[in-house]
């Protein structure tokens, strides 16, 4: 019996620690992705079905992640005099009156609304998660939000099969619906779950910098002081930025893309499942990686592997085959994990004093990159096709995050 234990023990050893603020967030994290992957693979589908272009598809994935990053800044306001599991849980269940309003309604006008509402849901819990895992007091900042930043992949493992079998069933009616149930379900699990984390945290760590009352331009204006005081912080910010730019080109057209290459709905299921399934043990052994090298290095390294990604698939994405397009997804996937661990730890720790700011700020980053990626996606893929966005994209990256090497931040 004691030998079981022992080999239990040793079992689980192996897998990177999860400290039981980051288990809290990313469990929330995965159910809320798990409700919308439901739908979410099969989004550029859908609104190709309902009469949208190409181009007219950047527009939308303008549009939400605009919303995005400008309701992160009213976010941020609120983050200081409510509780963020409240605010994160307000978050969770927009993205059911998301669902909800897409369900009940295909007018043109309520279809806009429905994106705007998604827009300020994305905002009110990416910066409350973010915020509390950066407030959160665990040993290693990288390997935290490299479990968060899994999470999406994890749910991808199972949700567009189930989602696909409930469309294929009850179509984009029945799949919507089950999502209002799910992230209902979660909003309310989730505020039960965090809250406790969050008066923990607010409890255990230092007095706030700043009083309720203080003014936000005097609090961003310290912020900018820090960034402006290190310019290799700031080159690294605008290095991740072009990043998310190529990220929001690929993640918006890659289903797109595989149906121009006669990938059926099965076919392209079958291929996001397996990927997400073969993540599974590759993050695992990332994550435990990551938790060991400088922020920067993991950054840079992330950001040129996604690059080179990209590079890979435009120099060969009319001949490659079902499992090139399977390793080039894992290969795309684990960069950007890496890359997005680096950049919410850097953040944290850099402003380490304003978490609320830091939180709002790598909000923006990750929202308004794939806001400018789809428009410019849309505009470049309409005129030049896919093969060309690729690799244009994915030469500029690469090398901006092999230059990115050679920076040093300030510790």
């Amino acid at each position: 019996m004691l030998a079981y234990k022992k080999n239990k023990q040793n079992l689980f050893s192996w897998f990177p620690k999860m400290e039981k603020t980051t288990f809290d967030v990313s469990l929330v994290h995965f159910l809320l992705m798990f409700g919308y992957k439901l739908f979410s693979l099969y989004y550029p589908l859908f609104l190709i079905s309902i009469g949208f272009s190409i181009l007219n598809i950047g527009s939308i994935y303008l549009l939400t992640y605009s919303v995005i990053a400008v309701s992160s800044l009213v976010i941020n306001h609120y983050i200081h005099k409510f509780s963020a599991a409240k605010i994160a849980s307000v978050g969770i269940f927009g993205y059911g009156v998301f669902a909800l309003m897409m369900l009940l309604s295909r007018n043109i006008y309520i279809f806009y609304l429905a994106q705007i509402v998604l827009g300020f849901s994305a905002a009110a819990w990416l910066v409350s998660l973010k915020f509390i895992l950066m407030k959160a007091k665990n040993k290693n900042k990288r390997r935290s939000f490299g479990w968060f930043y899994s999470m999406p992949h994890y749910a991808s493992a199972i949700a567009p099969v189930i989602g696909g079998l409930v469309i294929w069933k009850f179509g984009f009616i029945g799949v919507f619906a089950l999502s209002v149930i799910i992230q209902f379900s979660n909003a309310i699990y989730a505020y039960t779950r965090l809250n406790g984390n969050d008066k923990k945290n607010k409890k255990e760590n230092d007095k706030p910098k700043f009083s309720l009352k203080t003014k936000a331009k005097y609090r961003y204006k310290e912020v900018f002081k820090v960034i402006k005081a290190d310019n290799n912080f700031f080159l690294i910010l605008f290095v991740i930025f072009t990043s998310l730019i190529l990220g929001g080109i690929y993640r918006t057209f890659f289903v797109i893309f595989l149906k121009d290459l006669s990938f059926s709905q099965e076919e392209i299921i079958r291929l996001i499942s397996l990927a997400s399934i073969l993540y599974l043990p590759a993050s695992l052994v990332l994550i435990k990686l990551i938790s060991k090298i400088k922020d920067a290095k993991i950054i840079s390294g992330g950001i040129a592997v996604e690059g080179i990604a990209t590079i890979i698939f435009g120099l060969f994405a009319f001949v490659v085959n079902s499992a090139g397009i399977l390793f080039l997804f894992i290969f795309n996937s684990m960069g950007a994990l890496a890359s997005g661990s680096g950049k919410s730890s850097l953040l944290s720790k850099k402003l380490h004093n304003y978490h609320e700011e830091a939180s709002t700020i790598d909000t923006i980053l990750t929202t308004l990159g794939p806001a400018f990626g789809g428009l410019i996606g849309g505009i470049l893929i309409s005129n030049y096709g896919y093969q060309f966005t690729f690799l244009i994209g994915g030469a500029v990256v690469s090398l901006l995050g092999f230059m990115s090497l050679m920076l040093k931040i300030k510790r």
